[in-house]
């Protein structure tokens, strides 16, 4: 943590909280209430004023109950770089796994939202079943993605990173693995965007 972010962190706090002097006490007067994707990244972190931050996190006081919108990077300090005491606005401990866990199902509420819209209302029941699956645990075996081929380019920034986020391609059983070897150039070079590194280094895709 440098002096400079702490210089404009400790300013900036003081400006909306109770204590005016420690800053760890300042601290503490704040709770996490969720994040949200401003895909346009038009918000500015009210804690170290850097510019264009995409992910708002959210902090409130538990004493005046003003609101401050914090970026990703100082959310992991305000957490971290301190003693455990930062708490959200039900009075659970949070912590860096906390603040993954929530992007994570961020990510998921979003690209539910966009099956919903795209594919669960759809009358076919093949692609009724793949939402499915993805909302259940994201693994969809290469013949299921390939079949997203033309609705991943439909969705948004914000879309796509949930998509990259959230789908994975299950190779376990050696069906899987052996629709890895029948998937033409194309459907090939779509379905291994959502491969691990391992996967990707296991059946020779560069």
């Amino acid at each position: 943590m440098s002096n400079s972010w702490l210089k404009r962190a400790m300013e900036n706090l003081f400006k909306k909280s109770q204590e005016k002097e420690d800053f760890h006490k300042a601290r503490q007067e704040w709770l996490y209430n969720g994040l949200e994707d401003n895909q346009y990244c038009e918000a500015e972190c009210e804690l170290c004023n850097h510019e264009e931050i995409r992910y708002e996190y959210t902090i409130v006081n538990s004493s005046n109950r003003k609101i401050m919108v914090v970026g990703s990077e100082c959310i992991k300090k305000f957490t971290n770089d301190f003693k455990n005491d930062f708490y959200d606005t039900k009075g659970i401990l949070v912590d860096g796994k906390r603040l993954a866990k929530d992007k994570n199902e961020y990510l998921k509420k979003i690209l539910s939202e966009a099956l919903d819209k795209r594919l669960a209302n759809s009358n076919n029941t093949f692609y009724k079943s793949i939402a499915e699956q993805i909302k259940k645990d994201g693994k969809l075996t290469p013949n299921q993605l390939k079949h997203l081929h033309n609705f991943y380019p439909t969705l948004d920034d914000m879309g796509k990173q949930a998509f990259k986020s959230v789908v994975k391609v299950s190779l376990r059983k050696e069906r899987e693995q052996e629709q890895i070897a029948k998937l033409s150039p194309i459907d090939l070079k779509f379905v291994s965007k959502f491969m691990t590194t391992a996967q990707r280094k296991r059946f020779g895709i560069t």
